[in-house]
């Protein structure tokens, strides 16, 4: 049996998942990083995007997260997003809308301010992997 750890995943609405896992790959604000049992201790910044679970017994649960922090100790991952869903919460019809808006922004960049470029971005990156994430990763 693989080495396992306790995961939560938290927003400031709810718990999202609270479990045993196996390993976890997470969106960093500076690329993806994967975490197996025993990792280094570390506080790392969240970016967007997908965050694979694998528990023990061999399944893999897909979440999108945004924004926030994850916590690594020995034997416990604590991720505290400003927001994440498990792929089967996530409107696809809302999300398609977001990332429609995030374009239409986009469109305009030149009467952005460097704020609102980044605001638009950040919500099409979190549109597309709502997006990625509902559909399976495709």
């Amino acid at each position: 049996m693989a080495s396992t750890f306790s995961l939560d995943i938290v927003t400031p609405e709810k718990t999202v998942l609270s479990d045993i896992v196996s390993y976890v790959q997470l969106p960093a604000a500076n690329g993806s990083m994967g975490i197996l049992s025993n990792h280094a201790p570390l506080l790392a910044e969240l970016g967007v995007g997908e965050c694979v679970v694998k528990l023990p017994s061999g399944a893999e649960e897909q979440f999108v997260v945004s924004g926030g922090f994850v916590e690594v100790s020995r034997e416990k991952v604590t991720v505290l997003a400003d927001t994440a869903e498990a792929a089967g919460d996530i409107d696809t019809n809302r999300a398609e809308d977001a990332l429609e808006k995030a374009r239409q922004m986009l469109a305009n960049i030149e009467s952005l301010s460097s704020a609102e470029r980044e605001e638009a971005n950040r919500a099409m990156q979190r549109a597309q992997a709502r997006l990625r994430v509902a559909r399976g990763g495709q």
